[in-house]
């Protein structure tokens, strides 16, 4: 755990730090997502080619899913967590 700074050019843009591109396993030229709650916590995450990082993620299912309605559902629960861990 840590807490990084980047400075912000005129054009927006920032270095992400050393540490932080380890933390995500993010490579040169590598992509990033940045995921904005409803109560303005900004999370960022490293984006996968491909699917198969995702293989379980959902847990098991007896059938066919809605991908849209599991994944609202991952990011609820999720942030829920990250509430729960917030709270003094």
């Amino acid at each position: 755990m840590g807490r990084f700074e980047a400075k912000t050019s005129m054009k927006g843009q920032a270095t992400i730090p050393v540490e932080v591109r380890r933390a995500l396993g993010l490579p040169p030229g590598g992509l990033v997502q940045f995921i904005v709650d409803d109560n303005g916590k900004v999370s960022v995450v490293a984006k996968k080619s491909g699917l198969s990082h995702i293989k379980g993620i959902f847990g098991k299912a007896d059938g066919p899913i809605d991908i849209d309605e599991a994944i609202y559902e991952t990011v609820r629960r999720r942030t829920a967590i990250d509430r729960q861990e917030d709270d003094p």
